[in-house]
């Protein structure tokens, strides 16, 4: 049944999207898609808005400088702005394609500023031109209403097969080569390297007459000196030393082998884009249409994991014995939203069946409400919150050095699979989650400069040195960490040994740690099951002494407790605590307060593993007196480039 409303769903969507939305074209095994949501964007900020913005101003001006001088608006290019338009790469052992494809509001008005200056073809139902680019080149094509900018790319392991190579008539002539050509066996003067290997060592007088040529040589030369290219076997067997570089004239027709090919495919690739649609396109894949959000300014589909890396390293898959590595994860899904809250990134990745069933186990503590006692968030310059089970990770340890590791490394899969078990077998997985079970919550106060002392040293005229005790500023952190444990007696022992060694000196409860080496004092207590380590003396006393008053409001605490992964860092908070030292005038003083004194909090976190899938979200709020994200980031970046 769920399969059916899964279906009717997709069918849906698929029937709701625009016969002109592009989407269309992008095959069903695309390696990855972004959708560009213009049509979104430009309802947050209207096109006029965005005119008179200093981004929107730069591209004017830039496109007059080109010649371009009809532009007077970001509309003007011919593009549709109230269409989404797609990023997407397909690949294949032999070539990569990138492609954009951009909706057509005004084909005259394309043509007069993509194609100006150009050689155009007439294809019948397109038009199209290449331009060089670094690299590879680069196809623009167009007609009533599709642009299409790709790129294609040759995959040049696939070339250094011999097979392939042998198919197109590339050499892959290399170094080597060049350095160990065959010899002519029938030469029998100066042009034979086979005399100069059979002759030179075993007769003196024939390395006197060799000697001979390399003085005239040199006394030829005059002052001009040679690298070891241009002095070679063939000068000193007398021949041409204008003679052209096979290495050189073999790399140069190879190039232009691949060069053609990959024109060739890649206007065949375009061809398909403009004259045919794909049997299944990317609008039948559920996965897919499950990523698309009409109020995200751009979302990024990857249908694999696994992909990623094989596309990106493939000499990963020399290692393993197949090509299933990471192949429990499936595909993963990344949006950009801007409302009136904020920026948010939102992520989410497929896991196989076991997989999630491990992270379910890892993920499974809550965080320890005991922490949030500690918490002032009115002082409070950031805090970071982690719930896993100690215990529950290492038991699942062994298999997940495995599973990655061993199908990976397939040489050493003996030796990883026996690695993993005698670990398993020395580690007493309950032991170690009774001393920290595997919830934490790091709380950063505040930043201080303090003068340290440190060894610096003086030298004489003879080299001589002295050291010297000298001291220097450092911005000093003020932080507190808190970790549940239940292991009184290791506790106890360790803080009795390292006092009576005198690494640790104790009153009243809290333990004081200090070292040269650091540029501030560690703290130690516990109470209620909890350990906490700081900065702060008098807040470890309090602590102890039942005196610390916590706040922390609703906002907070249920981003902590709700979320396996949780942060919050306050941009306004950071930037009060920056020693005004480092702001060196005034005026860099007020715009440093301008752009972060005026940031809302930035906070991320992840909920764990919901069915089969992991999701994560990071937001950058909005602060008070703008209408949405969008319409912040563009004035924050208006007052910067006014300050240069």
């Amino acid at each position: 049944m769920n399969r059916f409303f899964q279906t009717i769903t997709a069918l849906f969507l698929v029937l709701s999207v625009s016969a002109q939305d592009l989407a269309h074209k992008i095959p069903n095994d695309a390696f990855a898609v972004v959708n560009i949501r213009t049509d979104h964007f430009f309802k947050l900020m209207s096109v006029d808005d965005f005119d008179r913005s200093n981004i929107g101003k730069i591209i004017i001006e830039k496109s007059r400088q080109a010649d371009l001088q009809e532009v007077n608006s970001i509309a003007d290019f011919g593009i549709a702005l109230d269409r989404p338009g797609y990023f997407y790469a397909t690949l294949s052992d032999s070539i990569v394609y990138l492609s954009f494809l951009l909706p057509i509001a005004d084909v005259e008005k394309v043509e007069a500023h993509f194609a100006k200056g150009e050689t155009v073809s007439s294809h019948g139902k397109f038009r199209s031109f290449t331009k060089a680019a670094t690299g590879d080149s680069v196809i623009f094509a167009w007609d009533e209403t599709m642009l299409s900018i790709t790129t294609p790319s040759l995959v040049d392991g696939y070339f250094l097969q011999d097979d392939v190579a042998e198919r197109y008539g590339i050499r892959n002539y290399s170094y080597a080569d060049y350095y160990n050509q065959p010899v002519d066996e029938e030469a029998t003067d100066w042009g034979s390297v086979e005399w100069w290997a059979d002759s030179v060592y075993a007769d003196t007088a024939a390395w006197d007459e060799v000697a001979a040529v390399a003085d005239s040589v040199y006394a030829e030369a005059d002052s001009v000196a040679y690298e070891y290219d241009d002095y070679n076997d063939a000068t000193l067997l007398g021949e041409n030393q204008d003679e052209e570089n096979l290495y050189d004239t073999y790399y140069a027709a190879d190039q232009e082998i691949k060069r053609k090919l990959a024109n060739e495919w890649g206007e065949a690739f375009v061809e398909s884009q403009f004259n045919s649609v794909p049997v299944a396109s990317v609008l039948t894949n559920r996965s897919y249409l499950s990523s698309v959000s009409k109020d995200a300014l751009a979302t990024l589909w990857i249908p694999s994991f696994e992909a990623i890396y094989t596309a990106l390293l493939p000499e990963l898959l020399d290692f393993g014995e197949s090509g299933d590595l990471f192949s429990y994860y499936g595909s993963l899904q990344v949006g950009l939203f801007a409302d009136k809250e904020g920026f948010k990134l939102r992520s989410q990745m497929e896991l196989e069946d076991s997989m999630a069933k491990t992270f379910k186990r890892i993920y499974g503590r809550k965080l320890n409400r005991k922490f949030l006692k500690y918490i002032n968030v009115d002082e409070a310059i950031g805090l970071f919150a982690l719930s896993m089970d100690t215990r529950a990770y290492l038991e699942e340890l062994p298999g997940l050095l495995k599973n990655t590791y061993a199908n990976l490394f397939e040489q050493y899969k003996d030796d990883i699979s026996l690695g993993a078990d005698l670990v398993s077998l020395l580690l007493d997985e309950a032991a170690i989650a009774k001393t920290a079970k595997g919830d934490a919550l790091f709380v950063l106060n505040g930043l201080a400069e303090q003068e340290v002392p440190y060894i610096s040293y003086e030298y004489d005229e003879d080299y001589n040195y002295t050291e010297v005790e000298a001291t220097k500023v450092e911005t000093i952190p003020d932080f507190l960490l808190m970790f549940s444990s239940d292991d009184v007696s290791l506790y106890n022992r360790i803080m009795t040994y390292t006092t009576r060694k005198g690494y640790v000196t104790e009153d009243d409860g809290v333990y004081r740690l200090s070292q040269e080496d650091l540029p501030f004092e560690l703290v130690f207590t516990r109470k209620n099951g909890v350990v906490f380590v700081g900065t702060s003396v008098e807040q470890l006393a309090s602590i102890v002494a039942g005196s610390y008053q916590g706040k922390v409001d609703r906002q907070t605490r249920r981003l902590l407790t709700k979320n396996k992964f949780a942060g919050l860092l306050s941009a306004r908070k950071l930037s009060k605590e920056v020693p005004t030292e480092q702001l060196v005038s005034l005026d860099r003083y007020i715009a440093f307060q301008k752009i972060f004194g005026s940031m809302g909090d930035f906070y991320f976190k992840s909920d764990g593993v919901k069915g089969n899938h992991i999701s994560a979200e990071f937001v950058a709020r909005t602060p008070q007196g703008y209408d949405n994200a969008i319409q912040y980031l563009f004035g924050l970046v208006d007052y910067a480039l006014d300050q240069r």
